[in-house]
């Protein structure tokens, strides 16, 4: 069998991506009784994770609503960048050979990101304003 082209797995990544943008764009995820996958975590627990609220925050940013994406899940809307500059570095690398600026995390880093992150679940689990707010 002949080997893939460089460019042929992210081509398949973007087209997947698209076409879960298109899906999310279409549906629409902040209706009751939308027709797209709820959390598994949430529906199990009833607590929201990290990720909760992450496809409606597609589905608005999509549509041009940055304060109403900020409002579904602030973490995912700002890891939307990152993704996209990792896909693209990512490309480059594969397709042309060209290293790309990459953000290399410390061990230190990596540890405080988590911080934030459980720091976040709890938070957005808290019974109490302000913490209400991040309810999705």
């Amino acid at each position: 069998m002949a080997a893939l082209p460089a460019w042929a797995a992210p081509a398949a990544v973007a087209a997947a991506a698209l076409a879960w943008c298109a899906v999310v764009g279409i549906a629409d995820p902040t209706r009751p009784g939308n027709t797209l996958p709820h959390c598994p975590f949430k529906a199990l627990t009833g607590w929201d994770c990290p990720g909760c609220g992450s496809t409606r925050m597609l589905h608005v940013l999509l549509h041009g609503d940055f304060v109403g994406a900020a409002r579904y899940n602030l973490v995912a809307l700002g890891m939307v960048p990152v993704l996209l500059w990792a896909w693209l570095a990512w490309t480059a690398r594969k397709v042309a050979g060209r290293r790309l600026p990459t953000w290399q995390m410390s061990s230190r880093a990596q540890q405080a990101a988590l911080l934030v992150w459980l720091l976040f679940t709890v938070a957005r689990n808290l019974p109490w304003a302000p913490f209400t707010g991040l309810h999705v």
